[in-house]
């Protein structure tokens, strides 16, 4: 499950694959489909094969989306939604920004007086 976490943290997406490789079913963090590869060599199997393989590298990689996101919440807290712990450190980092940007402003102001002759 570790791994699956250190995946999650760095944004990969969650990959599920079927009948040897020639079916891989990508989910974005949201469990959305973000990719899907079909080996040329799908055209050969029977319809229910190919049914078959898409349902399970679908719910393989349900499966491993699933393993991240309750990694995650066991690494921050059970309360804490990965979606929404970024959303809120984005929000930490522009806030900083801005006040950085004052500080700076400031700072020079105090420079600019301290050098003016009174």
């Amino acid at each position: 499950m570790g791994d699956y976490a250190a995946e999650f943290a760095a944004g990969q997406p969650a990959v599920g694959e079927a009948a040897d490789g020639r079916v891989r079913v990508e989910l974005d963090d949201d469990g959305r489909l973000a990719d899907l590869y079909l080996d040329p060599r799908v055209s050969y199997l029977p319809l229910e094969e190919l049914r078959d393989a898409l349902i399970e590298a679908f719910s393989t990689a349900q499966d491993r989306r699933a393993e991240r996101v309750e990694a995650a919440a066991s690494r921050y807290g059970a309360g804490v939604a990965p979606e929404r712990l970024q959303a809120t450190l984005a929000e930490a980092s522009d806030t900083a920004e801005r006040r950085f940007a004052e500080v700076s402003i400031a700072l020079y102001d105090l420079s600019r007086r301290a050098a003016r002759p009174w």
